[in-house]
């Protein structure tokens, strides 16, 4: 007997879009930059419990609703918008490793674009950088 499947097999990627105001070798600068950015563009800073680890660069004691602390998950996992917050770069495909990155804005390129000219006014080398985000099952 043959069972035929018409599955259709779905990526776990999906292509997000950051609105980086700055980036920095150390945690403190990138914490100095981020709390700037929030006091004089208005955007709420939300630092999503992440917290500065050696090894990992940034990590989360969070247990999420499996039980289970992951550490640290990169923004773009379904928590888009506009909000300041400070990510890890080796974290995300194509970015240069080892940055403490300050994010404005992520999700849909076409509506990070709409924040670009609010932040440059405070920056003017903040830019948008898009890559692949893991949007897959954690465990």
């Amino acid at each position: 007997m043959l069972f035929v499947s018409s599955q259709t097999v779905f990526s776990q990627k999906e292509k997000k879009s950051f609105l980086i105001v700055s980036s920095s070798k150390t945690y403190s600068a990138a914490l100095k930059s981020a709390q700037s950015a929030a006091n004089n563009s208005g955007i709420p800073m939300d630092l999503r419990n992440m917290y500065k680890d050696k090894e990992e660069g940034l990590t989360s004691s969070e247990v999420c609703g499996c039980g289970e602390a992951h550490g640290y998950i990169p923004r773009g996992r379904g928590d888009d918008g506009t909000y300041i917050s400070i990510e890890y770069s080796s974290s995300f495909e194509g970015f240069k490793e080892g940055y403490y990155i300050v994010v404005a804005a992520s999700g849909d390129k076409d509506k990070v674009a709409l924040e670009l000219n609010r932040v440059k006014k405070l920056n003017k080398s903040a830019y948008i950088k898009s890559t692949q985000v893991y949007t897959g099952c954690m465990h």
